[in-house]
């Protein structure tokens, strides 16, 4: 018994230690939603329209906000019956090799002093805006999927972007801690990508989730 009580004081002590270090390592934990005593779900609103929360958070959104700007297209952003895929800064500008992110992937071209060198960009704006455009109306899903409604499957949605295979898969991988899951099919440059904030709802009424990757389009051959 007294083995039982040690082992239970032991835990105590290291909980505060344990979220410490979550902290310390960057492995910041989702802020729990405050509690609605009315309706009796925790408040998912950010009280906020989608690009006034992108705005409010240039420490995640910079470089994507630097982008809506760059393809003029802030008005994508006022959609109510809409699923936004909002990439931070990371999932554009991480140099770290395993995280594959949009600038290290898609180098470009320069010529210095006769030598030809490909480099990450520092912005979307070395890119074509139409190429920019695509990107981020690729990331915004027609419709509004979050955890209540989406299947245990992986399942195909259709995006803003126009081409055919203009498709986002998306699925609640359900275990302990059940979250969404984003385009993991053969051939996607990464897996399991899932939202480092997910289930936010904006002021018109979209969903938001929140990535730390990019998401790539599927190929035509998925779809035969």
């Amino acid at each position: 018994m007294k083995i039982k009580k040690l082992k239970i004081a032991l835990m105590v002590l290291l909980i505060p230690f344990i979220m410490e270090s979550c902290e310390i390592f960057g492995l910041e934990l989702q802020q729990p939603y405050e509690y609605d005593y009315e309706i009796g779900v925790p408040d998912n609103h950010v009280n906020l329209k989608t690009l006034d929360f992108i705005k409010s958070r240039p420490d995640l959104f910079s470089l994507l906000l630097e982008a809506i700007e760059y393809a003029d297209a802030a008005s994508l952003y006022s959609e109510a019956n809409a699923t936004y895929i909002l990439p931070t800064n990371k999932a554009f500008n991480s140099e770290t090799e395993s995280d594959l992110s949009y600038f290290q992937t898609h180098k470009l071209l320069f010529i210095e002093n006769g030598d030809s060198l490909f480099v990450a960009p520092s912005s979307m704006s070395f890119y074509p805006k139409e190429q920019v455009k695509e990107f981020l109306l690729y990331h915004i899903v027609k419709g509004k999927y979050t955890w209540s409604n989406l299947p245990a499957e992986p399942t195909w949605y259709d995006t803003y972007a126009t081409a055919d295979t203009a498709k986002v898969n998306m699925y609640l991988y359900k275990d302990r801690n059940p979250n969404i899951t984003f385009n993991n099919f053969n051939g996607h440059y990464k897996t399991n990508i899932r939202p480092r904030t997910s289930n936010l709802l904006s002021d018109e009424g979209a969903y938001i989730h929140v990535v730390e990757s990019w998401l790539d389009r599927p190929t035509s051959d998925l779809f035969r």
